[in-house]
């Protein structure tokens, strides 16, 4: 059985230390009683209060600080640096919290064995491993601990847990940390996990709350911005309203779209359906039979005039665009790539303006009234495609009420990756860098590396000899390395004819 002591209250708590209480939650039907104190407040050696997340109480071994981590820092230690907000150093914060109950419980009476981990229920990790992202898995507990926590329990306190906590040495607990928790600390766990579910919830995406009474947003924002998760919850709201909508999720990116099928697939929806559907298989539908793809030399004409010519003629018969499916709302991430001028080759009419665009309004049960949520950044629209082709301007002329929206600043990248790009500028990278702004809010990290080499034979052995090291020193997995280059096969790459690298096989 457990016993909650609730100190901190429902707003206040993060999702990441929700899902740490969801699991321990199954210690409820333990014969053995825990003690969980959910928030508590310490102080360290300078008297100044701070907050910590959890202490765990146990049968036996005696009493567990846990700190929570959204994510796992990671250490570099050719800098001695860790990733992160400003670098902080997780260690030693969780050192200070285990010096400061330390001291809380022994002014109040005899202190249990106290013990101090990193709790980071993202990760998984084999209890047996040395070091993960550079910090010793012995300091960690990680989702995998949480799932099997009785074991994890004695790997913490190992000698110790032959020793059971008496009485006195609770008592002392209590005094130092179950004074002044909130009221109705019994109330069953299902109600309250439920109630902080829900204020997480609404308190995410401020912006698109903000905007909700808007009719169509056209929203650009640079890499690393949050596009994306934007757009999915903007979808989830669509669908959500009232009795429910259907709803167009289009991206361009075969890869991404697979993705973000599977993710929407996951979320259950009260009411209303979200279809993600890429462009190509989209034009594919409206196109009807009788297209099939050329060869590899017609490609870039199939899909820049004769795809979309085949659409654009379909929408002008009634025999043919009564087949077409309907929608009520609209999401477009990757809104770049979507072209806003068609090729003249394509035929378009002066009354058929807005490229591809004019078809998707074609699908919408009001068309240019619709709702419409429009993601979109031009700087990462590909070179190989004309970028006069995207206009903003465009996707403003043909809705009804359009409000522009910017996002930033990006979070994606490291504070030495900021860097080194403010020290290498090109047109390519111009807009990524002004999505990053002044840097300030990126996290550390280690400093990119250049290096030169001449053959293939030995950019292989180099490039092996990089993704080992990063592995041992904690970084990263070989199976988490994106390798790039600017080839149009990996064959004409300084790579050459490579299948594999440090014994797993290329992706490509």
């Amino acid at each position: 059985m457990i016993d909650w002591v609730y100190h901190r209250p429902p707003e206040s708590c993060h999702e990441t230390e929700i899902r740490v209480a969801e699991l321990l939650r199954k210690l409820q039907d333990s014969p053995h009683h825990w003690t969980i104190i959910w928030g508590y407040y310490y102080t360290d050696r300078q008297g100044v209060s701070r907050e910590g997340d959890f202490l765990i109480l146990g049968p036996a071994g005696g009493l567990l600080v846990l700190e929570v981590k959204t994510t796992l820092p990671r250490h570099y230690s050719g800098t001695g640096q860790w990733e992160g907000e400003r670098g902080k150093d997780p260690i030693a914060q969780l050192n200070t919290e285990w010096q400061g109950v330390l001291h809380a419980i022994k002014e109040k009476g005899p202190c249990p064995f106290v013990e101090k981990r990193l709790c980071v229920p993202g990760v998984s990790s084999s209890p047996d491993a040395a070091r993960v992202q550079g910090i010793d898995r012995s300091m960690l507990v990680t989702g995998n601990d949480l799932e099997n926590w009785l074991p994890s329990w004695l790997r913490i306190f190992g000698k110790k847990v032959a020793n059971a906590v008496t009485g006195e040495q609770k008592t002392a607990v209590f005094d130092a940390f179950g004074q002044g928790a909130l009221p109705a600390e019994k109330r069953t766990f299902i109600d309250y996990t439920e109630g902080l579910f829900r204020r997480q919830f609404e308190s995410r995406f401020k912006l698109l709350d903000q905007l909700c009474d808007n009719r169509q947003l056209i929203i650009r924002g640079g890499t690393g911005t949050g596009k994306t998760w934007h757009a999915l919850e903007q979808a989830h709201r669509y669908a959500t309203h009232g009795d429910g909508r259907r709803v167009l999720f289009l991206t361009y990116n075969k890869a991404l779209t697979k993705q973000l099928k599977r993710v929407v697939a996951m979320r259950q929806i009260s009411r209303g359906k979200i279809e993600v559907k890429g462009w190509e298989e989209l034009f594919f539908q409206l196109a009807g039979k009788g297209l099939t793809l050329p060869g590899r030399d017609k490609l870039r004409k199939f899909f820049e005039i004769d795809l979309p010519k085949r659409v654009l003629e379909n929408s002008r018969t009634p025999e043919q665009s009564r087949f077409w499916p309907k929608f009520d709302a609209l999401v477009v991430d990757e809104a770049q790539d979507h072209d806003t001028e068609w090729l003249p080759e394509t035929g378009a009419g002066n009354d058929e303006t807005g490229g591809w665009w004019f078809i998707y309004q074609k699908l919408l049960h009001n068309g240019a009234d619709s709702p419409a949520s429009i993601f979109h950044d031009a700087a990462q629209r590909p070179t190989f495609r004309a970028s006069e082709r995207f206009q903003p301007e465009t996707l403003a002329r043909i809705w009804s009420q359009p409000a522009h929206v910017r996002l930033q600043p990006a979070v994606r990248y490291t504070r030495q990756i900021w860097q080194f790009l403010h020290n290498h500028p090109s047109d390519i990278t111009r807009g990524m860098i002004e999505a990053l702004g002044n840097g300030d809010h990126l996290p550390e990290g280690p400093e990119p590396e250049v290096s030169k080499v001449s053959e293939s034979a030995e950019t292989r052995t180099h490039i092996e000899s990089i993704i080992r090291r990063w592995n041992a020193d904690g970084l990263c997995k070989p199976t988490e390395v994106l390798i790039l280059h600017a080839q149009s096969s990996i064959e004409s790459s300084p790579l050459g004819d490579c299948s594999g690298l440090c014994c797993l096989p290329l992706r490509r």
